[in-house]
């Protein structure tokens, strides 16, 4: 899958999604909601930065949205050459690599927890490029 609708996840620069992206983004919420049934309330709060609120489906949601956009496999092992092939300004590279290596620092125990300490983190550095905005 080339395109790749998380493409806000791991950019430094600002960029709007495009429709496509959104769309796809929107089909992965719905997939993912679907399989592991987390509460649809936490999920919301998740934009706002909420990550308060702990519990396995809301975390398999998480690991499920980073596998569908192609930054995480389902053993929670982060895929940063794959994240840094998608940024498209060169420039930036060095400043996203940094910000995914800073928040790869705090490894779970489960590919749940690693993805959600992964995307919170990700979050409280930079909310506006999260995947959940």
């Amino acid at each position: 899958m080339k395109t790749f609708i998380v493409l806000a996840a791991i950019l430094v620069a600002a960029q709007a999604l495009t429709d496509e992206q959104k769309q796809k983004l929107s089909k992965h919420k719905s997939e993912c909601l679907a399989e592991f049934k987390p509460d649809e309330q936490l999920v919301e709060k998740l934009k706002a930065g909420d990550f308060k609120t702990e519990n396995e489906p809301l975390k398999k949601y998480v690991l499920c949205m980073l596998m569908k956009s192609e930054l995480m496999t389902k053993e929670g092992k982060f895929k940063k050459d794959v994240a840094l092939a998608k940024v498209p300004n060169a420039e930036d590279k060095p400043a996203v690599e940094k910000l995914i290596d800073a928040c790869l620092a705090n490894k779970g125990n489960t590919p749940q927890q690693t993805a959600w300490n992964y995307a919170k983190c990700y979050h409280e550095k930079d909310p506006n490029h999260s995947i959940f905005q």
